[in-house]
């Protein structure tokens, strides 16, 4: 959560330098986290096999940070970081629980991917700029992270699975009704964002133009009676829309903008709410009110 809300922040444009209530937020965020860091570089406890998630969205905050040319403590927690994604990767493919557990699942890939898209993005800027690379990154993990993606894709709709072929996303086991899997696409999202990552153009690839029409067809709505509120889905599915572009990202753009911003909260002065969004969505019981604020706040910035 803390990773998420300075990324949201940093994506705002506001800075851990700032004198302002948001700079100093920042700052102490990023000092928590670094603070949070064991001897291998993972953030946070391990009590929970889902640590994982925390550590790849600390590690993008935490590039998110370098990005910015911070601190050299920033630089030095991040590249303990991204040291601790390549240990945990499985051989020649992706992600999930733990350390080489043996299992891949495209939710954590798409997390780990990101985190070294960032760190990579930053390495290149060093280069352009004649500096030495700030950050060093597994390379190999890519083509890991091609594998997986492909493996998980259905070629005849473009969807993308979890565990398994094309079968869409995960639920927890007691919100399997009240969440419908086909409400969401947000799998075949995270698979569209990997593979423009990768270098997949949308335009000529057939199966990305399949996974887009999907994400078209079902675009973010506010509806808590049929389960189809999953802010996860908004984001990846923002991230990866807003990549392809065309029509099919205005028609997204539109919903997502008009859905998000009717439904913040502003009917109240309470600070623990004003502001913020219900963590009313598939994933909202394990974030809360951070997750789901931050994670709409990431959307709405991806339409600007």
């Amino acid at each position: 959560m803390t990773g998420l809300a300075i990324l949201a922040l940093l994506e705002a444009g506001y800075g851990s330098r700032s004198a302002d209530e948001y700079g100093r937020a920042i700052s102490k965020g990023l000092g928590f986290l670094i603070q949070a860091q064991d001897a291998e570089g993972c953030f946070g406890s391990r009590s929970s096999g889902h640590y994982v998630y925390n550590h790849a969205i600390a590690t993008l905050a935490m590039v998110a940070a370098v990005a910015r040319g911070n601190a050299a403590s920033y630089t030095a927690a991040a590249q303990s970081a991204l040291d601790f994604i390549a240990i945990s990767r499985n051989p020649y493919l992706a992600w999930r629980y733990g350390i080489k557990p043996g299992d891949n699942d495209t939710s954590v890939t798409g997390w780990m991917a990101m985190a070294l898209d960032a760190a990579r993005r930053v390495s290149r800027a060093d280069s352009k700029s004649g500096r030495p690379a700030s950050l060093q990154i597994d390379e190999d993990a890519f083509d890991g992270i091609k594998a997986w993606i492909a493996k998980m894709t259905d070629a005849g709709s473009g969807r993308v699975g979890y565990q398994q072929r094309g079968t869409g996303p995960a639920r927890p086991i007691e919100l399997v009704d009240a969440f419908p899997a086909d409400r969401s696409e947000s799998m075949t999202a995270v698979g569209l964002v990997l593979r423009s990552m990768l270098g997949e153009d949308p335009r000529t690839s057939e199966v990305m133009r399949r996974g887009v029409e999907l994400c078209r067809l079902l675009p973010p709505k506010w509806d808590r009676n049929d389960g189809s509120i999953d802010m996860y889905y908004w984001y990846y599915g923002s991230k990866a829309l807003a990549r392809v572009g065309g029509d099919a990202w205005d028609q997204w753009r539109a919903a997502c903008t008009a859905t998000i911003t009717v439904n913040q909260r502003l009917d109240t002065d309470e600070c623990m709410y004003r502001g913020s969004w219900d963590p009313i969505d598939t994933w909202g019981g394990d974030g809360g009110r951070v997750y789901s604020t931050a994670i709409c706040v990431l959307s709405l910035l991806l339409t600007q």
